[in-house]
């Protein structure tokens, strides 16, 4: 493949690396596997990408394992963002934000999150607000169709992308965004590949219309699958391929340019924070809590606090030593508070209000309904109080990853959903399968969309835990079809999930993914090995050598 890449090279204005260093660097993401990547290219503009997209497609009978995997910052927990071949490494040159104007962010997918949280300031934000927010790329959240602490009012990554740029597999780049039937009309009577495109997707999904529509989940949140069920709108007259494209993981396509929708954030907030000392309490607290129609509902278990209380250090260098001072202070205050028994669960429960008098109101009441059940609850107006448990929620997988000395925080059942309404039922019998299976796992998430992030701790290197992951599969996605939920509601399939997206969704939607990646990536140059290109067999051969 060294050739392959001096190949490249000569078309190819950005930075190409080969070294063992590099590429072992870019061999993991947060997933439970590992591939070795053959080259990582740092593309510096649009026509890079198109050069690299058109060698792959011209070579590919030569070298049938070449592909193109994007990879933002790498915090994909899917498996997402590793590839055998060529790694297109999003964050060197691709992180221009442009000219903010209005309620809309023109960026580049490299851009950090971070740093349009630092543009946004006070006024704006975008609403998937993911807990890895201090390290994702913009292009990652996209593709991953992300949610996060703020799903609950505005939906995840698709809810908010109003127009792309992205590199199909003939090599060129086009602007995707909603179309009326006018615009569409047009667009299918071109004769080549753009036109061909949109026609066979609009044909698949108008052949298949109450079929697509009726297979969306019932839930709040999906990253599962493709999004056909969102494209086009017989009522509306839109068709909108951003829509398809959010949340495709890169299988369809290079993603180069982003136009997402941002929010205006609230006057005031204030967090109720609940300490529950018996889970059997949670799922009744949790429909009392969602009643009272809170902007976010968050929580974490008793060994991510334990964790964050310990190994607070972590966070210093992330805050800077003045902000982790003030907020090392107000932990210990917390633990103290608790005097060595740290609660069973935290919930995070946030309101908004033009100003703090009607916010304290709906907390006294929240209060008031939560009396029944003897808990501790402590209420922060002050940011930087939030903050911390913000920064503990946020930082629940590093948080066990790094800490948990021996086990690895394997993310593979990590993101089921259902509606909130059955949270009481479908979590006991997700527990019990856990149990059965003798697998320790942890609870955080967004308990308000009924999403669980329910991560197992094992020895990533024995074979014996290695043979419980299918079977707790095969016994888990009953149970969420059983509750019209999902396996993802925001972390996608990658290589984890997407060996199972037919027992999800079944074997003729499931069909329909498969046409669907077909039309756009007939010779599958684009992250092989993911949704619908997965196996169980090949993810197997790729999990982690340690547990680091």
């Amino acid at each position: 493949m060294k050739d392959v890449a001096e190949q490249i090279q000569a078309v190819f204005d950005g930075d190409i690396k080969t070294d063992k260093k590099t590429l072992t660097a870019y061999s993991h993401d947060a997933s439970i596997y590992e591939l070795i990547p053959t080259a990582v290219l740092e593309p510096k503009h649009s026509n890079d990408i198109e050069q690299v997209v058109s060698f792959v497609a011209k070579n590919k009978l030569d070298y049938p394992s070449l592909s193109i995997t994007a990879r933002g910052a790498g915090t994909d927990m899917s498996g997402g963002a590793i590839s055998g071949s060529l790694i297109l490494d999003m964050t060197k040159y691709f992180n221009t934000i442009h000219p903010y104007t209005g309620d809309l962010l023109h960026a580049e997918p490299g851009v950090h999150m971070r740093d349009i949280d630092t543009l946004l300031g006070t006024t704006h934000l975008i609403g998937c607000v993911p807990a890895s927010r201090a390290w994702c790329t913009l292009g990652g959240m996209v593709g991953n169709n992300s949610g996060g602490e703020r799903s609950l009012q505005y939906g995840n990554a698709d809810k908010s992308v109003r127009e792309l740029k992205v590199v199909f597999a003939d090599g060129k780049q086009y602007t995707v965004k909603p179309l009326n039937k006018r615009e569409l009309a047009i667009k299918m009577k071109k004769q080549d590949f753009e036109g061909k495109l949109y026609k066979r997707l609009f044909t698949l999904i108008e052949n298949n219309y109450d079929d697509i529509r009726n297979a969306r989940p019932k839930v709040n949140k999906n990253s599962m699958g493709y999004n056909l069920w969102s494209v086009w709108d017989r009522e509306t007259g839109i068709f909108d391929m951003t829509q398809l494209i959010t949340g495709s993981q890169g299988t369809l396509g290079v993603v180069t340019d982003i136009v997402i929708q941002t929010h205006r954030k609230a006057l005031h907030n204030g967090l109720l924070i609940i300490y529950i000392e018996k889970q059997s309490q949670l799922e009744e607290v949790i429909q009392t809590v969602l009643r009272h129609k809170p902007v976010t509902f968050e929580g974490f278990d008793d060994v991510t606090f334990d964790l964050g209380i310990k190994y607070f250090s972590t966070f210093r260098q992330q805050l800077g030593t003045k902000e982790y001072l003030k907020q090392q202070a107000i932990l210990l205050g917390q633990a103290a508070r608790f005097r060595g028994h740290i609660p069973s669960m935290v919930l995070m429960v946030e309101f908004e209000d033009k100003s703090i008098p009607k916010i304290d109101s709906r907390i006294t009441e929240l209060r008031k309904d939560l009396s029944k059940f003897r808990l501790k609850t402590t209420v922060e107006h002050d940011d930087a109080n939030s903050a911390l448990f913000w920064n503990i929620r946020r930082a629940s997988l590093s948080l066990l990853r790094n800490r948990v000395h021996g086990k690895f925080a394997a993310p593979f059942i990590d993101d089921m959903t259902v509606q909130p309404r059955h949270i009481h039922n479908f979590l006991p019998e997700a527990r019990a399968i856990m149990r059965r299976y003798k697998l320790p796992a942890t609870i955080a998430g967004h308990f308000g969309d009924g999403n669980f992030h329910i991560i197992p701790l094992i020895d990533i290197v024995s074979q014996k835990e290695h043979a419980k992951l299918e079977p707790i599969m095969r016994e888990l996605i009953p149970v969420v079809l059983k509750y019209g939920g999902t396996m993802a509601g925001e972390h996608n399939d990658g290589m984890i999930r997407g060996p199972w997206l037919e027992a999800m969704f079944g074997v003729d939607m499931y069909n329909h993914f498969k046409t669907v990646k077909e039309i756009f990536d007939p010779h599958y140059i684009f992250n092989p090995h993911k949704k619908t290109d997965a196996s169980w067999e090949y993810g197997m051969k790729h999990i982690r050598k340690n547990n680091n």
